[in-house]
């Protein structure tokens, strides 16, 4: 499975450090191409050009685009920004999911700032993101991703990312480290971010915008990864300490199993009753706990009690930790982040013929990534039904079904 890293980590993210980093990992865009239908396509642009070279920060070499414009307008509304991409994309050689990409990520813009300033998203004022430079940055983006194919069957992995601390100036005045509309998006999607490591902004709202809408699982630690390629895309600013670039990983990820992050959170309990923490089990479950189960242990003073732990993902970590305190009265719950193997699964209906009946029965159907069945099992509830019209243990019908569903996933 192929694989892209996104590590922000160091010196956030912004959309001219996306769009320099993809270049550097090996994209092909027509410049000449973008900067005209972008000057076609959005009224008060006169002028555009766009160039990219490699540039030393601290040492490393990094992509760096620039763009130079000449502009008569100081901001635009929102639908004038919509208008322009609409029609540059148009004018692109473009495919459908970059496409699409880039009207999500522009989406995401608007409704940030929308939200942030309490103006419709068509009427909201854009100052710096009305400029052409965030048109350059989303449709190179969505071009160099797809030059990449990236859209293509590419898992997306993303590290938080820095965004910085202090202040920064706007039109509007100072604002505090992440500004409003970067800290909407963020909240808009629970991306993880985090403050430092220098002071100043370091992840822009476009950057955030273009980060979530194609990250597809974020994590703190790299994932497994045969890399390929490696590019860097420059900021324009100089970092105190920091080079001020963002890292791109490609690669291939060559397990047989999925790796995935997970929290495990453990509580000692000693004065629940048994019923009421089957029930506390039941509910961890159902509100998107990945597994819960209870281990008998000897308390304090040779009281019997139990261990309650918990799987959970990062997504829902929140609502499964106040789910922990309020329903079994715990004063704390111990919590570790560490990663996990997992078996892909799917659900298939398989047709059994017992005792001259037809019965439909879902199974469970475990492979690797390589396709190998490693588990095949009938659903309870539907072995009991059967069980019950038929007279056969449930034990002969699960190896029945079993029997069954390997031999009709082996010749599909």
């Amino acid at each position: 499975m192929r694989i892209l890293y996104v590590d922000c980590s160091l010196a956030g993210i912004s959309g001219d450090m996306m769009l320099s980093a993809l270049l550097n990992l090996g994209a092909e865009i027509n410049f000449e191409e973008l900067s005209k239908s972008i000057v076609e396509s959005l009224e008060g642009v006169e002028q555009l050009e766009i160039s990219y070279n490699v540039s030393s920060k601290m040492g490393f070499q990094a992509g760096l685009v620039r763009v130079m414009c000449s502009d008569r307008k100081d901001y635009r509304l929102g639908i004038e920004l919509k208008n322009g991409l609409e029609k540059t994309l148009e004018r692109m050689s473009i495919g459908r999911k970059a496409r699409e990409y880039a009207v999500k990520v522009l989406e995401t813009l608007l409704n940030a700032e929308s939200i942030v300033h309490g103006e419709p998203v068509d009427k909201v004022h854009l100052h710096e993101i009305g400029s052409p430079d965030t048109l350059v940055d989303i449709v190179g983006t969505a071009l160099a991703l797809e030059n990449l194919g990236i859209f293509e069957g590419v898992k997306v992995y993303g590290s938080p990312v820095s965004v910085g601390f202090g202040f920064v100036k706007r039109e509007h005045g100072y604002l505090s480290i992440p500004v409003p509309a970067t800290l909407e998006i963020l909240k808009s999607r629970g991306y993880p971010f985090k403050g430092g490591p220098v002071e100043g902004e370091l992840a822009t709202p476009t950057g955030v915008a273009l980060l979530v809408n194609i990250v597809d699982e974020v994590t703190q630690m790299h994932p497994l990864i045969k890399p390929i390629k490696v590019g860097y895309g420059a900021g324009f600013r100089e970092l105190s300490g920091v080079p001020n670039i963002l890292r791109l990983i490609y690669g291939e990820q060559q397990p047989h199993y999925i790796q995935e992050d997970v929290y495990v959170l453990e509580t000692n309990i000693d004065d629940v009753q048994g019923e009421v923490l089957g029930h506390v089990i039941e509910k961890l479950v159902e509100n998107g706990a990945k597994d819960a189960c209870a281990v008998p242990i000897t308390c304090k003073k040779s009281r019997p009690g139990y261990i309650l732990k918990v799987i959970s993902g990062c997504e829902n970590l929140n609502d499964v930790v106040n789910m922990i305190f309020r329903e079994t009265g715990t004063l704390g719950v111990r919590l570790v982040k560490t990663s996990r193997f997992i078996v892909p699964r799917e659900f298939k209906t398989v047709n059994v013929s017992i005792d001259g009946m037809d019965f439909p029965v879902r199974v469970k159907v475990a492979k690797d990534l390589e396709g190998r069945i490693l588990r095949v099992k009938p659903e309870y509830e539907e072995l009991k039904k059967i069980s019950s019209l038929t007279g056969i243990p449930i034990r002969e019908l699960s190896s029945i079904v079993e029997e069954k569903a390997r031999a009709c996933l082996k010749s599909s």
